[in-house]
């Protein structure tokens, strides 16, 4: 398998919170010095993408802003195109600069935005957020992951409380991240190719490979993330090709 073109999942694919998946940078070396396009997609909600990419320069991987695409950034877009949209941020402090210019609505808006705000998540703060989306606001989901994985173990991610929200109020969430096919197309649009000739490489079984597929890549699955323990045989979600780690795609690739 020698793809055309990737999208690359950051954390569980290059890292796992502060530590560097061994190889990881060698085989981005690769990719760029094999001038395959690609671009590096996240449903990280708590950093922007200027945090990410000098995240990314402290390791040793060299990469221009917008060969990032991130949940946040996409929403932003999507509420930039609706004038008349106020919005109620219920997410991580540090993505306030991804919405800059963005009008806001403490009180009565028409967007409620939900990302990842770690303990914030509270009976409180979830009731406030109900009675907005009673009131009319509608659910816009920076991502719907179920839970994600640290030094510490396994964490419930946003997705846990959006399902809520939706569950109490009747609302259908809009979700701009992974596994949304919009997200998955416009990064392939980005690079000028048809999903087709793009190869997914993620450690989320349901939020890249799942989700890259419905649109029609071709999945890469890492085992060094969240679902590394996991029967891929045994699930829906069968990616073309599995892995114990990205830093054997150049044997994939002298292989293919």
């Amino acid at each position: 398998m020698h793809p055309k073109a990737l999208l690359i999942d950051l954390d569980g694919v290059i890292y796992v919170q502060e530590k560097l998946i061994p190889g990881a940078v060698e085989a981005v070396r690769l990719i760029q010095t094999s001038m395959i396009p690609h671009r590096f997609v996240t449903n990280t909600t708590t950093h922007t993408r200027q945090q990410l990419i000098n995240r990314l320069k402290q390791v040793g991987i060299q990469t221009p802003l917008d060969y990032l695409f991130t949940a946040p950034s996409a929403a932003a877009r999507f509420l930039r195109g609706i004038p008349s949209a106020r919005s109620y941020f219920f997410t991580h402090p540090d993505l306030a600069e991804e919405f800059d210019g963005i009008p806001r609505d403490d009180v009565q808006p028409t967007h409620v935005v939900i990302g990842d705000v770690g303990e914030q998540f509270n009976y409180e703060m979830m009731n406030r957020v109900f009675n907005m989306l009673h009131n009319g606001a509608e659910i816009l989901a920076l991502q719907k992951n179920r839970f994600w994985i640290t030094r510490d173990g396994l964490k419930l991610d946003a997705g846990a409380f959006v399902a809520a929200l939706e569950y109490a109020t009747g609302k259908t969430a809009r979700v701009f991240g992974k596994p949304s096919a919009e997200f998955f197309r416009q990064a392939c649009a980005d690079m000028e190719l048809p999903p087709r000739d793009v190869t997914m490489i993620g450690d989320d079984l349901k939020a890249d490979i799942a989700g890259a597929a419905s649109v029609g890549l071709q999945t890469i699955f890492v085992r060094t993330g969240k679902d590394g323990n996991t029967l891929v045989e045994r699930r829906d979600e069968k990616p073309d090709v599995v892995l114990n780690s990205i830093a054997d795609l150049p044997e994939l690739f002298r292989n293919g």
